[in-house]
């Protein structure tokens, strides 16, 4: 199974509405192309990790590099899994704080914890940190969890 991660600036600050209705759309989209993932938002930033069909997941990741409320959206790495790491999840999404960042990636520098080169793609602290998550479950809006 193919993923990718990536992380992206906001172009602008999001309140909580414009987080749902981004989550909404993406969950839509995502189930029709059988892409699985989660996003994480952390101080203006983007944090989501894509996974499905190469093809299909590469097409969506350069649409979110045009998307105008990315900026600065950085490939972290990319890889193949023998099987999806976020099966249940069309989009997880949890809007976190820094201190909910810095305990579970052990990290209180943001900046270097995404400038850690990946020995390999699951055995980087990003898709680590990222699966951690995803077995912790902390999802907001559990209410949306039917896509």
């Amino acid at each position: 199974m193919y993923h990718l991660v990536y992380v992206s600036h906001a172009a602008q600050a999001f309140h909580e509405a414009d987080l749902l209705a981004i989550l909404n759309e993406s969950r839509a989209n995502n189930k029709k192309k059988e892409i699985t993932g989660m996003l994480l938002y952390l101080q203006e930033r983007f944090i989501q990790v894509l996974e499905g069909d190469e093809k299909v997941v590469n097409e969506l990741y350069e649409e979110i590099r045009k998307d105008p409320r990315h900026k600065k959206v950085t490939l972290i790495l990319e890889g193949n899994s023998p099987h999806r790491l976020f099966k249940d999840w069309s989009m997880g999404f949890k809007k976190i704080s820094e201190s909910d960042f810095t305990l579970l990636s052990g990290f209180t520098d943001i900046e270097k914890f995404f400038a850690v080169p990946p020995t390999d793609s699951e055995g980087s602290a990003v898709m680590i940190f990222l699966n951690l998550f995803y077995k912790k479950n902390f999802v907001d809006y559990p209410e949306l969890n039917t896509y």
